[in-house]
Order: structure tokens, then C-alpha cells, then sequence
């Protein structure tokens, strides 16, 4: 299989990636890479939930920077914990809807999760919500692939130059002088690239 990136990337996302609601990593990208064959070329990748504004703004990026190909490096983090290990109050529960991240007064519906896609989310106490990628590919990068200094967009707007940071996910950029640090796998993401996912026990 070619390598995507090899056609360079122009925007996309750092997504720190180790053990996720009781699956190690090589489980996860199995059960994902089947649910893409099984659902029509596409699943639903979760992460920490992230406010619609948020979500939102990132959506406007992408749609304003010329890509071929918006992709997410997840990161080599053998020693990351996973958020719902033993210990912790939280629990792992299986999303029942999700709904894409639209422009400003898109009329974005609540839709049930697709029969053959599973999100299993670590949500904690009270909390219903987690946001998610759209994913149509997942791959391991080849040998040519060069882990390139990024610049990362705070909350604030502004884009940054230092090291990403080590938690929660971020839309990067080439440029800087901070290379990414080592990638594990590469999500390849589909329009509308981002989604919103909820629990069943949500009102």
C-alpha cells in the first residue's frame, strides 16, 4: 500500500494514542481497520471530549488551508496510561449516536451509530460526550517517512512553536523547529473529519 503521506501534509493532528477503555493499541487498530471494511470505508475514532466551539474552529482551519490529505499521527506512548484503568472512577461505555462538526448554522442531526461500528469511550463520572475522528484508513508510516518540526494551534488561536504538548490532541502545521515526537500509526480522516459522540445514557 502506498504511504499517503508521501504526499506531504499541509494541516492535521497530533493525537497522543496508548491504551484506550481496556483495549491495548494493537486491538484498537484491528477492530478500527475492520469496522472500515465492514461500515462503507469509515469509522469513528474517539478522543477527550473538546467543546463544539472548538471543534468547530478546528473545522474551519482545515477548510481554509489547501491539503491533499488531512492525516493524524498518533504517537509512539508505550507508557501512557489508560484513562480507564483499574483505579480510576471512570468507566468504558459503548457510544450509541454520534453527529458530524458542520459550519455555524449547518443543520447537524443526531444519527444512531452504524451496526458495524463499536466506539468504546472512557467517560468520566457524569460526562456523556467525546469528540471523534472520521477515519477512512489507518496505516503504519514506511521507512521514508520523516517526522517533520511542527508548529501546534493553542486554544487561544495563536500558532505556537515549541514542543506540543505531551496530553490531549492538537491541529499541527509544518513549520517550527520542534519535530513531532516518534509516530506510532497515521489515521487517514474523511470529510467532515470531525464528529461528536454520546453515551446512552445521555438525556
Amino acid at each position: 500500500m502506498t504511504d499517503p503521506t508521501d504526499r506531504g501534509f499541509a494541516v492535521g493532528f497530533w493525537h497522543p494514542f496508548g491504551a484506550h477503555g481496556g483495549e491495548k493499541r494493537e486491538d484498537i487498530i484491528e477492530r478500527k481497520s475492520a469496522e472500515i471494511d465492514n461500515n462503507h470505508g469509515w469509522t469513528l475514532w474517539s478522543f477527550q471530549y473538546r467543546p463544539m466551539k472548538r471543534l468547530i474552529e478546528w473545522h474551519k482551519t482545515i477548510g481554509t488551508t489547501p491539503h491533499n490529505g488531512l492525516f493524524v499521527f498518533c504517537s509512539e506512548s508505550r507508557s501512557a496510561l489508560d484513562p480507564a484503568r483499574v483505579g480510576t472512577p471512570n468507566k468504558t461505555v459503548e457510544c450509541s449516536r454520534f453527529r458530524f462538526v458542520g459550519e455555524p448554522g449547518d443543520a447537524v442531526d443526531w444519527q444512531p451509530m452504524p451496526s458495524r461500528v463499536q466506539v468504546k469511550h472512557p467517560f468520566r463520572p457524569h460526562k456523556t460526550l467525546a469528540s471523534a475522528f472520521v477515519v477512512r484508513q489507518i496505516f503504519y508510516p514506511g521507512e521514508r517517512f520523516q517526522s517533520c518540526a511542527v508548529e501546534w494551534l493553542s486554544a487561544s488561536g495563536s500558532w505556537r512553536s515549541d514542543a506540543l504538548p505531551t496530553r490531549g490532541e492538537y491541529l499541527i502545521r509544518p513549520g517550527g523547529s520542534v519535530a513531532m515526537r516518534r509516530v506510532y500509526v497515521v489515521l487517514e480522516l474523511m470529510p467532515p473529519y470531525l464528529a461528536v459522540v454520546t453515551s446512552p445514557l445521555a438525556p
